[in-house]
């Protein structure tokens, strides 16, 4: 029997391959790409790859993110990229890290029970980099949901651990990112023992210096479906700022940020609440020719083909007729790799027929 190579998608297609790939079949030699024809072809590929979302929903552009939710504020800025939000939950928890909750925190520095107070005037403040603020609960406890509330701006490398005795820590998430005043970060995270753990702690990096408003540990969370409604069922609303649980939402699709508007406006009650979202995301930016495209493997020959047949019209070394050939080629692959693009779950057809204005 032949051997096979054993591996499967370790084949590294970077830019650089793809774009030549693509003049190889325009016909065109190595000596005759100039770096001007390079950054045409970039160009002509990120403009391709930024119209795929008008043309369906590619499974590999579907994201979850997590947004918040702050009192009375019913505009919910979406993440640059966003394209259409194809679900969304209000969901609440339960606060297992909260002052009262037979719960003791502390800090390497700062008053650590101002991060756990649910007063937004109070915060844990510390003046050395690389601190920790930790809770210990009264029983073991499994948290899935953390969230940060800084106190001040700037980027900083954080991490969550726990611990069972307070002294061995593990660490299940971390990350550098832009922090906000104000601003909550918030974060789900899967692999805590279901047996729960003693000890949450937030640790700060070499270089970060905490100061946090609040640090919520939640569990059982509950999500409640937000309704969809278009701008016509929104601007009839009488009362745009009445104020009580969101139970709906108009996704007003803006040029440079879209933007989430919720109603109800929601209540203080539901400062600690999120919306969890799956989201319809534009294909990454193209990026350097040493990267790699965010399309996935079923794609490559489709895009190359098509990037092809867009050089073949733009490169004046083409010879006629070659955009020509490639047009029906292109097409083909294009279909296929659409066609691919299913979860393989069961498809429900819902019909609502009626009068709507756009």
């Amino acid at each position: 029997m032949a051997s096979t190579s054993g591996t499967v998608a370790t084949t590294v297609f970077n830019t650089r391959k793809v774009i030549d790939r693509a003049f190889g079949r325009c016909r065109i030699s190595p000596q005759q790409i100039n770096p001007e024809y390079i950054d045409i072809a970039k160009d002509l590929l990120y403009l391709y790859l930024s119209t795929l979302s008008s043309k369906g929903l590619a499974t590999f552009c579907i994201e979850k993110i997590i947004l918040p939710v702050y009192d009375s504020v019913k505009s919910v800025p979406c993440p640059d990229g966003t394209v259409d939000v194809l679900n969304a939950n209000l969901r609440t928890l339960t606060q297992i890290s909260r002052n009262g909750n037979s719960t003791i925190p502390s800090a390497s520095s700062g008053v650590a029970a101002n991060a756990f107070d649910n007063d937004l005037a109070t915060a844990c403040t510390q003046v050395v980099p690389g601190g920790f603020i930790q809770v210990k609960f009264s029983t073991p406890s499994q948290p899935t949901i953390f969230g940060v509330l800084p106190n001040a701006s700037g980027t900083w490398a954080l991490s969550i651990q726990t611990s069972d005795d307070g002294v061995t820590w593990e660490t299940f998430w971390s990350e550098s990112l832009s922090v906000s005043s104000g601003a909550w970060i918030w974060v789900d995270i899967e692999g805590i023992p279901e047996a729960g753990v003693s000890y949450v702690r937030l640790q700060a990096g070499s270089a970060t210096v905490l100061n946090v408003t609040e640090f919520v540990c939640g569990t059982r969370p509950n999500e409640i479906p937000l309704a969809k409604v278009n701008r016509d069922d929104y601007a009839n609303l009488p009362d745009k700022d009445f104020a009580g649980r969101p139970v709906e939402f108009w996704y007003n699709k803006q040029f440079m940020q879209p933007v989430i508007t919720l109603w109800p406006v929601p209540q203080l009650q539901f400062t600690y609440a999120q919306i969890v979202c799956y989201i319809q995301q534009q294909v990454e930016d193209v990026g350097t020719m040493t990267q790699q495209l965010a399309i996935p493997q079923r794609w490559f020959l489709a895009v190359i083909t098509e990037l092809a047949r867009q050089l073949a019209y733009t490169i004046p070394e083409v010879e006629a007729g070659v955009a020509e050939e490639l047009g029906p080629e292109a097409a083909r692959l294009i279909n296929e790799a659409w066609g691919g693009e299913s979860d393989g779950s069961p498809t429900y057809l819902r019909p609502m027929i009626r009068n709507y204005t756009r």
